[in-house]
C-alpha cells in the first residue's frame, strides 16, 4: 500500500507525500533491522549464558574430582616409599607380613584421570567459544583445557614405569592365588581387601634385591613428579573455575575485578 500511494505522489509531483512516504518506509526497514539485531544480540547473549554455567558446574566438578585425585595419588605415593623402605630391611621384609603383600600388590596402581571439561572442549572444538565476549576468558578456556591434556599425557607417559616394577615385583616375589573365588582386589584402593587370596612364594626373591629396589625407586619419584603436575595444575583449574564464577555474576574477567578492588 504504501508504495501504492508513494507511486500515485510522484506521479502527481506531491513531493510532500512522497517525502513522507519515503521516510516512512525508512524508517520501518531501519525498525525491522534493530528488532532483528536485538533479538539476535539476546540469543547471543542467552547462548553465552547457558554455555558459561555448563562450563561453571564443570569445573567445579572437576576441582572435586581432581582434589580427591591428587589424595589418592599421594597416598599411593607413600605406599610406593614405604615399600622401597622394607625391601631395604631385608630381614623385616622376608617375614612377608600383610603389609607386605599388600605393598607389593599395590606397586603398579596408577588410576588414570577420570575428570573432564567435555563443554569447554566441545566449544573449542565447534567454534562456539567465540559466544564467549571476554577474550581473557576465552584464552583461559584454551589454557585449561591444555592443561587437562597435559595431566593425561603424562598419566599414559608414566604408567609403562609403574607396568614395569609391576611385572618385575610380581615375577620376584613368586605372587601366586590361593584360590579360583573372585578376586576382591579393586584399582585405586589404598587399602588391599582379601589379602589371603594371594601368596608370596619367593620373598627371598625380591626382599633385598637391588634391581627391584631400583625399579620401585623410579617409580616412587615418578609418582612424586606426577603428583606435583597434578597440584600445579589442580591450582590453575581453581582459578579458571574462580574465573568463570566471576564473568558470569557480573560480566568482567576475575583480573579486572581484582584490579578494581585494589586500592
Amino acid at each position: 500500500m504504501i508504495l501504492q500511494r508513494l507511486a500515485t505522489s510522484l506521479r502527481k509531483q506531491d513531493w510532500f507525500t512522497v517525502a513522507v512516504e519515503t521516510l516512512i518506509v525508512v524508517f520501518g526497514v531501519f525498525i525491522g533491522l534493530q528488532v532483528n539485531n536485538w533479538n539476535a544480540a539476546r540469543v547471543m547473549r542467552a547462548n553465552e549464558a547457558d554455555l558459561l554455567s555448563r562450563m561453571i558446574v564443570e569445573a567445579e566438578d572437576a576441582r572435586m574430582e581432581m582434589a580427591d585425585y591428587l589424595t589418592l595419588h599421594n597416598l599411593i605415593l607413600h605406599g610406593v616409599k614405604r615399600l622401597v623402605v622394607r625391601l631395604n630391611d631385608k630381614a623385616g621384609c622376608l617375614a612377608m607380613d600383610d603389609e607386605m603383600k599388600g605393598l607389593i600388590l599395590e606397586v603398579g596402581d596408577f588410576p588414570p584421570p577420570r575428570f573432564s571439561l567435555a563443554s569447554a572442549n566441545e566449544a573449542l572444538e565447534t567454534g562456539r567459544l567465540s559466544l564467549i565476549k571476554s577474550s581473557e576468558i576465552r584464552d583461559g578456556v584454551r589454557e585449561m583445557a591444555d592443561q587437562m591434556t597435559f595431566v593425561d599425557r603424562q598419566w599414559q607417559r608414566y604408567i609403562r614405569i609403574k607396568q614395569d616394577v609391576e611385572q618385575a615385583a610380581y615375577g620376584a616375589a613368586g605372587l601366586s592365588l590361593t584360590s579360583e573365588e573372585g578376586l576382591q582386589l579393586s584399582p585405586g584402593l589404598v587399602e588391599v581387601s582379601g589379602m589371603d587370596q594371594y601368596r608370596i612364594l619367593t620373598p627371598e626373591g625380591i626382599c633385598g634385591n637391588t634391581q627391584i629396589i631400583a625399579l620401585a625407586s623410579n617409580a616412587a619419584i615418578t609418582q612424586h613428579l606426577y603428583t606435583i603436575y597434578i597440584g600445579q595444575v589442580s591450582a590453575k583449574l581453581d582459578t579458571y573455575a574462580a574465573s568463570l564464577a566471576t564473568y558470569a555474576e557480573d560480566g568482567r574477567p576475575v583480573s579486572q575485578s581484582n584490579a578494581e578492588q585494589t586500592p
